[in-house]
């Protein structure tokens, strides 16, 4: 039988401070997908699909659609951060499995913000030709220090960058409706392959709804605001993603599309003029700023979740009680971020943040079919629609198909993804070795209690 009763935490442990409404919480959504996916990645998938980029847009919506309706109602039920650890470990009580499943989501997180950095210096190299590696180790030092600060202050600025964002990509819509009826809608100069390999691209220009689950500490009416605020923030975003993708098409020839730093920007001067690559290209230096900002309150949000379950150090979960802010956390973070800079190829570091974020969707897509199964009349203040009795149909649809897009990654980018939760599951053992206390308390145990 699955607890669902007590809380794992402890009256006397430390919290965050509710300070985020549903218009920020959407917010927080649409600044956390729309980013380094559609600001720099678009050129690519272009190239790819060519005129049926609208349909690897879609693929990549009704993919995180199915896991999206998963996540809310999970955030329902278990409103709390370090979101995948809970779930699972609500679902199974494995310690080992849920930890490795987070540190996977933390390491993917780390991942993502440092091809967003690079996105965000690339930005800015075209700009001022200053040496990209430099610039966003500059950027990701500047937002620890914002993010420190203090969470209002964090969440007030990404509410500010993410408006902008949706203006950026409304203009490149207004610039390029001319072009829609010359487009080719059904053209796929790489056919198949190249449309599901330009989706498996795509799909990291969505990932990102996820983390709406780990602020619920930071929400006031998690059980409400949580399921609305994603559900709305991919619906937003994808309508978006696909007017930009078809316009973006219709402007610029796919050649070029594929060599551009910077295709947004590249698709608007082609009607406006120089200015707009100067407008667009700081639109999206404000965009890409802005995702690595969510981001990284995520990730802080995920360790010091986790350091309060217990399953990493205590210090982790260490909040100033001037600014509640989780400063030790995101100090670790933002170290692990510079370290992955290293690994400098934009395109390589997305399919991998795609790869690890696939499996994490799986495993919490199989969790609600589990909990669906073995406690049918826990409290859901959402729940997910199209079922045939307790059996999820988006659930188990957002498993195939994660299933699926997993096995269209190259070898090595899956031997690089499989290692994440390896890593993990050495880490944890590694911790449990020098504390067999955390070993021999399942999370069952700790929610009974």
């Amino acid at each position: 039988m699955v607890n669902d009763v007590k809380p794992t935490v402890k009256p006397t442990s430390p919290s965050l401070k509710r300070n985020i409404g549903l218009f920020q919480l959407i917010m927080y959504g649409i600044g956390n997908i729309v980013g380094a996916g559609i600001y720099v990645l678009v050129g690519d998938a272009a190239s790819m699909a060519g005129g049926m980029i609208w349909f690897s847009f879609l693929v990549g919506a009704i993919i995180a659609s199915f896991t999206g309706l998963t996540y809310a109602e999970l955030s329902s039920m278990y409103p709390r951060a370090a979101s995948e650890y809970v779930y699972i470990g609500k679902a199974y009580g494995n310690r080992l499995l849920s930890f490795s499943i987070e540190w996977t989501m933390i390491i993917t997180e780390i991942i993502a913000m440092t091809a967003v950095s690079l996105g965000f210096a690339g930005y800015m190299s075209g700009l001022t030709g200053l040496p990209v590696l430099p610039v966003a180790a500059s950027l990701l030092v500047f937002l620890t220090i914002i993010n420190g600060i203090g969470t209002k202050g964090s969440f007030l600025l990404n509410t500010i960058l993410s408006i902008v964002a949706i203006c950026g990509l409304v203009l490149v819509i207004a610039v390029g409706t001319a072009k829609l009826p010359s487009i080719q809608y059904f053209s796929a100069p790489s056919g198949i392959s190249g449309i599901l390999g330009a989706s498996i691209l795509i799909f990291f220009a969505y990932i990102g709804f996820d983390n709406i689950a780990n602020i619920s500490e930071d929400t006031k009416r998690p059980e409400r605001a949580l399921p609305l605020g994603l559900i709305i923030s991919v619906l937003v975003t994808t309508i978006l993603y696909i007017l930009v993708g078809v316009c973006v098409v219709g402007l610029v020839p796919l050649s070029q599309l594929g060599l551009s730093n910077a295709p947004l920007a590249l698709a608007v001067s082609m009607v406006i003029g120089p200015s707009a690559y100067f407008i667009i290209s700081i639109i999206a230096l404000l965009t890409t700023l802005n995702t690595v900002l969510v981001l990284m309150i995520a990730t802080t949000r995920e360790i010091f979740g986790m350091s309060r379950e217990g399953a990493l150090p205590k210090f982790l979960g260490t909040i100033d009680r001037r600014t509640g802010s989780p400063f030790i956390a995101a100090v670790v973070v933002l170290l692990a971020s510079l370290i992955t800079l290293s690994l400098g190829n934009l395109k390589n570091i997305a399919e991998i943040t795609s790869f690890g974020a696939l499996i994490i969707f799986a495993l919490v897509n199989i969790s609600l079919l589990h909990l669906r199964k073995v406690a049918p009349n826990a409290p859901r203040p959402f729940k997910a629609p199209l079922n045939v009795g307790w059996f999820s149909i988006p659930a188990f649809l957002g498993l195939l198909s994660c299933l699926i897009m997993l096995t269209q990654f190259t070898p090595i980018i899956a031997f690089i993804g499989i290692l994440l939760p390896i890593s993990g599951a050495i880490a944890y053992t590694f911790m449990t070795t020098r504390n067999p206390l955390v070993k021999d308390e399942s999370i069952h145990e700790r929610h009974e209690r």
